[in-house]
């Protein structure tokens, strides 16, 4: 990463796999995907995805609140998101059942 470069990656870029069997997971399969994300106040959050199948996107605050949710995304790029005073959010991945999707999924930060 450049010195001058604003963008500060908060998570990926990484494949992340929605819809997996496991049998530890409630209806064995992994359906839901939850990724915490420690931010920082008083910057804005982007997030790009990118998949081989729709998946279901939620970007959360760290009170629960929904920032947005997107449904049926192959390849999106959300943002630019407030993160006020939070230093956590989070983005949750799902497909439905049945379904699978492998997800490259980035996430970074810029400051206001």
């Amino acid at each position: 990463m450049s010195f001058f470069e604003k963008r500060t990656a908060v998570f990926g870029p990484e494949d992340v796999r929605v819809g997996d069997f496991d049998p530890t997971a409630d209806g064995l399969y992994r359906n839901v995907v939850t990724i915490p994300l420690d931010v920082k106040p008083k910057h804005v959050v982007y997030v790009k995805a990118k998949s081989d199948n729709p998946f279901d996107i939620v970007i959360a605050r760290d009170n629960g609140s929904a920032v947005v949710h997107k449904e049926g995304n192959k390849d999106i790029q959300l943002g630019p998101f407030p993160t006020e005073k939070a230093a956590s959010m989070g983005v949750i991945l799902g497909v439905f059942r049945g379904d699978k999707a492998t997800v490259n999924l980035e996430v970074w930060m810029e400051k206001k």
